[in-house]
């Protein structure tokens, strides 16, 4: 029975030791994993959009002359604009992302700043639907305010990082530098207008400074505050305010309007459940304007189905979820506010897209990241892209230390060299334990273990040598009167440690090995 009992507490042990090396393993995996899922999905997303590119711009790659007639036009500087993307992800990827602030901060300021104040020149600017938001450049066109999402990235993660973390510039101070480093290039970026990347913009930094540690309430007022003016801002001007009333009724004018708008809703109720197939589109033959842009996601609801649509926001939730363990799992303040804000970033773009594609919020304009056609849409969504990857390889970093000491980390052997008899780093069944009871507790120092027979040769019948008390062989414990202290083979004390031993009013004696809490809290005197 004994035999069975050692085998069976063998066995647990051994199912312990291989739980407790997965229990290992999976606190690691939330240091490695959120980052290498953010990037497939990213790679993902790109691809798709690639293909999805090429099936609702190809009728009018063929239909165009001054493209020369080619289905694969708009593709093709697609990936162009994705190479160029890639590799400066690359870059802000492999750099750590702390080297961004400082000098280099304020040169990047000043360029983006730059940009955009020549977007509004007769020189540079090119007006697209009454919009400045364009600078010619030869055969392409660059878009400043895509990039000022980087910009502004970093001027809030900077400034959010100096206040609620390091505590080095007060309040005051605070107010004045984010209304300068954030406040000036959000302004520009609203007169061209571009309201929806001044939305974008705004969320994601008033989610920044509730992860910093604002307070909920002043959180509130500042939402509260940004929606009354958004609403007023979309009303003062015809277009903007055609746009809003199109929302609540597109057939009031289905031929002007609400044409773009309509059209979508087609795509969509065309689609179906699983679609009508890759490739198969209809709306895209010219019914539905800017297919390959602004309303690519009709198209994929067209093709691919509400199976296909529903699959391409989850994609984007499983990013979102992906750059906010990343945020989690950042080494600073300043790394989780720039992978929280440039996933926000992402998402909340999507969600503008999508929205107002199956007409529950106006038309912003904003494409779907990675997946709708655009040059400084893509290189811009990359550069977000892999600076939450920046922040997910530092966090990686930041975990080695507590993995090597796990790893230093040993179970004892069942029996220990030197100790014989010891039970250490063995289960003991409950009827050993019991088996067991009364017997002596010795402290070693140096010396090596006795069995419980060869210790009691030294005491008296009883194994009681102090004198304090006596030890029943039926006691399920072992008084501190069984204590026996062996230093280099030979007892040195049977006595317990030293301490206090009182007596009640009832004449017990007690033992404490500590001081009061009184003389605890009075603390050493001189």
């Amino acid at each position: 029975m004994s035999e069975l009992a050692i085998g069976a507490s063998r066995f647990g042990q051994r199912n312990k030791e291989a739980s407790r090396g997965v229990r290992e393993r999976s606190a690691r995996v939330p240091a490695v994993v959120p980052h290498v899922l953010f990037g497939a999905l990213t790679l993902a997303l790109l691809v798709f959009g690639m293909l999805m590119i090429y099936s609702a711009s190809s009728i009018t790659g063929l239909m165009t002359e001054n493209i020369g007639y080619d289905p694969a036009y708009y593709m093709v500087r697609q990936i162009a604009f994705a190479a160029g993307g890639l590799v400066l992800a690359g870059m802000l990827m492999a750099i750590d992302y702390h080297h961004w602030f400082g000098k280099p901060l304020v040169a990047m300021w000043v360029v983006i700043v730059g940009l955009l104040l020549i977007v509004f020149t007769p020189v540079a600017g090119k007006d697209i639907n009454g919009a400045s938001r364009w600078i010619g450049l030869g055969p392409f066109t660059l878009q400043p305010s895509e990039f000022t999402k980087i910009l502004e990235l970093f001027v809030g993660a900077y400034f959010l990082h100096q206040y609620f973390e390091l505590r080095s510039l007060d309040q005051t101070l605070t107010v004045r530098m984010l209304l300068v480093g954030v406040g000036i290039p959000l302004v520009l970026v609203v007169l061209q207008p571009d309201k929806g990347t001044t939305g974008v913009i705004s969320i994601a930094l008033i989610f920044m400074a509730y992860l910093a540690g604002l307070p909920g309430k002043n959180v509130l007022k500042i939402i509260g505050v940004f929606a009354v003016v958004a609403l007023l801002y979309s009303l003062k001007d015809e277009y903007s305010r055609a746009r809003v009333m199109t929302m609540f009724d597109p057939f009031k004018d289905e031929y002007d309007s609400g044409y773009q708008l309509l059209q979508g809703f087609f795509a969509l109720g065309s689609g179906g459940v699983t679609g009508v197939g890759l490739g198969m589109s209809r709306q895209k033959y010219n019914y539905l304007p800017m297919a390959h842009n602004d309303f690519i996601f009709a198209v994929v609801g067209e093709e691919l189905g509400l199976v296909g649509t529903v699959a391409l926001v989850l994609v984007f939730v499983a990013l979102l979820w992906a750059g906010l363990k990343v945020a989690e799992n950042a080494p600073d303040l300043m790394g989780r506010l720039i992978a929280a804000g440039g996933t926000t970033m992402l998402v909340v773009q999507m969600l503008l897209n999508v929205s107002g594609v199956v007409g529950v919020f106006p038309l912003s304009g904003k494409p779907i990241p990675f997946v709708s056609y655009g040059g400084s849409s893509v290189m811009s969504s990359l550069m977000l892209a892999g600076l939450v990857l920046s922040v997910g390889l530092r966090s990686e970093g930041a975990h080695d230390e507590h993995a090597a000491r796990r790893a230093s980390l040993r179970i004892a052997s069942e029996e220990p060299e030197g100790i014989e008899g010891s039970t250490a780093g063995r289960a003991q069944p409950r009827s050993a334990r019991l088996a067991g009871a009364g017997r002596r507790m010795t402290y070693y120092n140096g010396g090596a273990l006795k069995s419980n027979e060869s210790s009691a040769k030294s005491g008296d019948k009883n194994g009681n040598e102090s004198g304090v008390g006596r030890t029943s062989q039926n006691s399920s414990y072992a008084p501190r009167s069984n204590l026996r202290i062996v230093q280099g083979g030979r007892v040195t004390s049977s006595r317990p440690p030293s301490g206090r031993v009182t007596t009640d009013a009832q004449g017990r004696r007690r033992l404490d090995l500590n001081p009061s809490p009184a003389d605890r809290l009075r603390g050493r005197r001189s």
